[in-house]
Order: C-alpha cells, then structure tokens, then sequence
C-alpha cells in the first residue's frame, strides 16, 4: 500500500469512532446512575427525618425533664401562657441542653415505637428513623423542642412544643465516585423536620 492510499484508507474509522464516543457513553450513563442514586439516598433521608418528627411528637420527650415542667413562678401563674423553653437533645452527645436526657425515648425514635431496638422493615406504624434509612444511628439524631406559645402554664404544665429533628453527619454511597470526589462532595446535607408536638405531660 502506497503512504497515498494509507492516507485516505477509510476502513476502521467507525471502530476507532466508537471508541470515542463509548468512553463518553460510558461516562455519562454512570454519572446519570450515580446522581440518581445519590437523590434516592438524600430522598430516603427526608422521609426518615419526617417520621421520627412525627414520632417525636407523640412519643416520650428526650428531654425527660418536660414531663414535669409547670411554668409557674417568676409573675406567671396556673393557666397563663407557658413561659419561652427550649431543650436541644443530641443523640452523639447524649446530653440535652438545660434538660435531662433520656436514652430510652431517643432509642424510640430511631428504632420505632415497638422499641425493639433492631432496624429493619416494618409495618409502617412501627418504623422508626433507622427502618426508613438504614445506617442512621443516634450519632446522627438530635431532637429540639421549643416552646410555640400553646402551651399552658400549671402543676403539671400543658406543653405543646414545636418538635424539631434533625438528621446529620450521614454520607452519600455511590458505586464509583467516592473513590473520586471529595470527601465534602459526599456529605448528605443536614435535613431538618419540624411538627407540633401533643401535650407531652401524660407521657409514660
């Protein structure tokens, strides 16, 4: 074959166009599986934060010490408006500001109300945090109650706080971009649920 004809021979082209463009194929198809991975995992994070918001609200309060709050005293009397209060429980920390903690109803918050201490599915009436999203741990869970205005003052009190939890410290699992990115690329952003509690006074 003369350098001429070398030149302008056109046999293999589409293989070596191939090539090409499976890499890019490739590339992208991955990156679209990684991204709809990583908005399945942030998804099953929100829905976890909903449902130990709304099990917090109606379950034992972390802050043990609200079950026996009044109110009363300093011009506020039985029946007034419940004086401003708020009680940010850490599940890492195990402790609750101005409060005492109580292990036993954060552990029903993360594990469910049938409090069996293991997470996996559930009827939904019995998930719990870690039964919605696996791999959610105390560590992650801190639990905010905060006075809303409803509530009464008494002996005991009538506490109808404003129920905030929520999720941090958890990270993305991908298939091969955590060998890759960043690890503050891989960082599930911190979600946040708030509900309004029932009256917490009668919890047993």
């Amino acid at each position: 074959m003369t350098r001429r004809n070398f030149t302008q021979d056109q046999s293999g082209i589409a293989s070596v166009e191939f090539a090409l463009l499976s890499g890019i194929l490739i590339a992208v198809t991955l990156g679209a599986v990684e991204l709809g991975l990583g908005f399945l995992q942030y998804n099953s994070v929100q829905q976890a934060a909903r449902t130990g918001a709304r099990l917090a609200a109606v379950s034992d309060p972390v802050a043990s010490d609200m079950t026996v709050m009044t109110g009363l005293g300093g011009g506020t009397s039985a029946g007034d408006a419940m004086p401003a209060y708020s009680r940010v429980c850490s599940g890492k920390t195990q402790r609750c500001s101005g409060g005492q903690y109580s292990r036993a109803a954060m552990n029903a918050i993360i594990t469910g109300p049938d409090n069996d201490g293991t997470c996996a599915a559930t009827q939904k009436a019995r998930r719990g945090l870690c039964d919605v999203k696996p791999g959610i741990t105390r560590q992650n869970v801190t639990v905010t109650y905060t006075g809303s205005g409803l509530g009464k003052a008494g002996n005991p009190a009538i506490l109808a706080p404003l129920v905030t939890v929520k999720v941090s410290d958890l990270t993305f699992d991908f298939i091969v971009a955590d060998a890759f990115l960043p690890a503050s690329f891989l960082k599930i952003p911190d979600i946040e649920v708030s509900v309004m509690a029932e009256d917490l006074r009668t919890r047993s």
